[in-house]
């Protein structure tokens, strides 16, 4: 078994989230680990185990097929992180604006942002370094890159 550990960008374009085959698959949520030539990933920090698509023994190519399609997103958590957004920004209970930006989507309990979209829809180059802050703590304009997302925060990037 290989494990590779992500980087808060990367996007899950090759993988599917075991938590979702297994339930699919009806087996154990440590069953790839007795895999022979299994690859599976993870961000930093997290216990949430990606399973690389082509490594699939061939038992299961049928339910690999079934899984929802990661590609373009990333964990909410590996978002905050990479951002140095507050989680809290990502509730819907908290009635943030933010989540009027964000594509959020939930599978299996577990939260995704769509990385690429947002880097789409806010014209902001794919290896760009993004920071969300309230926006009183930006430079003025010529100094500063920033895009108003709310009212109150804005995205930076360079």
């Amino acid at each position: 078994m290989q494990r590779y550990i992500l980087s808060y960008s990367d996007t899950l374009d090759d993988y599917i989230l075991n938590q979702e085959f297994c339930k699919l698959a009806k087996v154990s949520q440590n069953a790839y680990k007795f895999w022979s030539n299994v690859k599976t990933a993870n961000y930093p920090n997290s216990r949430i185990v990606f399973l690389e698509k082509t490594s699939i023994i061939l038992k299961h190519q049928d339910i690999k097929e079934k899984c929802t399609d990661l590609s373009g997103l990333i964990l909410a958590s590996s978002f905050c992180a990479m951002s140095n957004l507050a989680p809290s920004h990502l509730n819907a209970k908290n009635g943030s604006k933010l989540l009027d930006v964000l594509d959020l989507v939930e599978i299996c309990g577990v939260k995704f942002i769509n990385l690429r979209n947002f880097y789409k829809k806010l014209k902001i180059p794919h290896n760009a370094h993004i920071y969300i802050e309230k926006c009183c703590y930006f430079a003025p304009e010529p100094f500063e890159k920033k895009i108003k997302l709310t009212p109150t925060l804005c995205l930076g990037y360079y």
